[in-house]
């Protein structure tokens, strides 16, 4: 028996027939299967093999891919938490074995978060006790609540932010800038951006912001905003951060460092301050006057080894032996300074002295205060001649000499006193109290009561004038005291050795 072309056809349609009804028996078996084994009223959300997305459904996997979801399951709790109470942080956590349900927050929300792990696999589902849950309504319900908390962000937020179009006009506004422009006094309205006809104060080029000045419109004092723009889609959207008090700053800091310098300007002395970052960064006219520096030098902000190395060249300070071990004691110097124990005195070929200071600022800042002591120095070296010649004029009277201060403390002897009473050492004999002194002058003494006479003389306040005695020494010589009240209330006493003559007659009197 012979087939033709028509059998042929009838019996592969017959074929193909049979195989798609079968298809689609087994695919209707394993959707009942599936939905058997996950139970009535349940929809599959995601599902996870080792930690690595295999099934999900088709609107909740665009939701990740528009929320840039980096494939991280804790990173899963951001979809859920927000309808869903008490899931963990490190949800869904490491457990092997996992089953939890977690309910809705809001009590009329009957659906349910299921989690099941078994081995490998992570199953979330959502699940109700009415129908299977629409997982397209809970991608709603998440962007409907991201919406929510943006526009409450955004109109909670003190500062204000607005959206402007290509033609500058406003078509989106915080609360904080509707209420700004009203202040402002904007006639324009809402629509209208508090910059138009604004020229930036000040631009910051490193973060994209500008500086604007506002006018208020009933009177209060102008307003400073720090506006940031970000560009997207054809829209530039605003962010303006009152910095009022950072102005007013500024302009207070300005004002105390221009009266800071005009007070430096009257100092004599030359003062030089390097910062943080070791160069000078603020001097005065003192300074160029003792050192000798153009100002042109010194306002090119120098480092402090240039500095130095500047008044080294200029002979301003002590010619170094080495100019190696030089460049260690600068480094030594400026440690010294920031310890705040750097002091040393310049003498310098021209003369003149200069006392220099370290001290250290705030901000890690170090200055140098550079004064003028050359005046002082001779005044003190000429006093110093003068102490020596009087001394010298002292020592070669042949008269014992003391002189007391007026708070009765030994200034000054010669060597006749010395010799006199027995007191080889000058430096053991001054600073000593009138009292001492009478003590020791009363045991090389007879007995007399010249001594306690002449302590009150001494430390007495009363008018004092000149008078004299004789004490008889214990090694049978006399002296002639002559006791006189100095200027300034000082006291000067003479020893003069008696001639035996009238030694003789003293005794024959006693």
């Amino acid at each position: 028996m012979s087939i033709g072309v028509t059998e042929i056809v009838i019996i592969s349609a017959v074929c193909l027939s049979t195989a798609g009804v079968t298809l689609s028996g087994l695919a209707i078996w394993s959707r009942y299967n599936r939905s058997a084994a996950q139970g009535p009223g349940s929809g599959v959300v995601i599902r996870c093999l080792k930690g690595r997305m295999v099934d999900a459904d088709s609107d909740f996997l665009h939701l990740l891919t528009q929320r840039g979801w980096d494939g991280s399951i804790t990173r899963l709790r951001d979809f859920f938490a927000f309808r869903f109470r008490g899931l963990p942080s490190d949800f869904p956590g490491d457990e092997p074995t996992l089953d939890m349900t977690f309910v809705a927050r809001n009590a009329a929300d009957l659906v349910e978060l299921h989690v099941v792990r078994r081995k490998d696999v992570l199953t979330v589902s959502l699940i109700s006790p009415v129908g299977v849950p629409d997982v397209r309504d809970h991608v709603a319900r998440y962007r409907k609540h991201t919406h929510w908390i943006s526009d409450l962000v955004a109109q909670s937020s003190p500062h204000p932010i607005w959206v402007t179009d290509d033609c500058d006009e406003v078509i989106w506004a915080n609360r904080a800038y509707l209420s700004l422009i009203r202040d402002l006094g904007h006639a324009g309205g809402d629509e209208v951006s508090i910059l138009r006809g604004l020229d930036p104060a000040r631009s910051l080029p490193d973060r994209e912001q500008r500086r604007y000045q506002l006018t208020f419109s009933d009177g209060r004092p102008d307003c400073w905003v720090d506006v940031s723009t970000a560009a997207r889609d054809g829209t530039l959207m605003h962010h303006a951060t009152d910095v009022t008090a950072v102005v007013q700053a500024e302009a207070a800091q300005r004002t105390f460092v221009q009266t800071l310098t005009k007070t430096f300007a009257q100092l004599s002395t030359g003062l030089a301050i390097f910062d943080r970052t070791r160069r000078l960064a603020l001097f005065n006219p003192a300074l160029v006057d003792m050192t000798g520096l153009s100002a042109e030098y010194l306002s090119g902000r120098p480092s402090y080894l240039s500095f130095f190395d500047k008044l080294r060249d200029e002979d301003i300070m002590p010619e170094p032996r080495s100019y190696a071990s030089w460049r260690e004691k600068i480094f030594d110097l400026i440690t010294a300074a920031e310890n705040g124990r750097y002091q040393e005195t310049w003498t310098l070929s021209s003369g003149h002295t200069y006392r220099v200071t370290g001290r250290p600022h705030p901000n890690g800042a170090v200055a140098f205060l550079v004064e003028d002591i050359s005046a002082e120095v001779m005044l003190t070296r000429r006093f110093r001649e003068q102490l020596d010649m009087s001394q010298t004029v002292i020592d070669s009277l042949d008269d014992a000499v003391a002189v007391f201060s007026p708070q009765g403390m030994l200034s000054y002897t010669n060597e006749a006193y010395r010799d006199l009473w027995g007191d080889p050492d000058e430096r053991q004999t001054l600073d000593v109290s009138v009292n001492e002194v009478s003590r020791h002058w009363q045991s090389h003494s007879e007995p007399s009561p010249v001594w306690g006479d002449f302590r009150d003389f001494v430390v007495g306040f009363e008018e004092r004038a000149d008078w004299e005695a004789s004490v008889q020494l214990r090694n049978g010589g006399m002296v002639d005291c002559l006791f006189r009240p100095l200027a300034g209330g000082a006291s000067l006493a003479i020893f003069k050795s008696a001639q035996p003559a009238r030694a003789v007659a003293y005794r024959g009197v006693g």
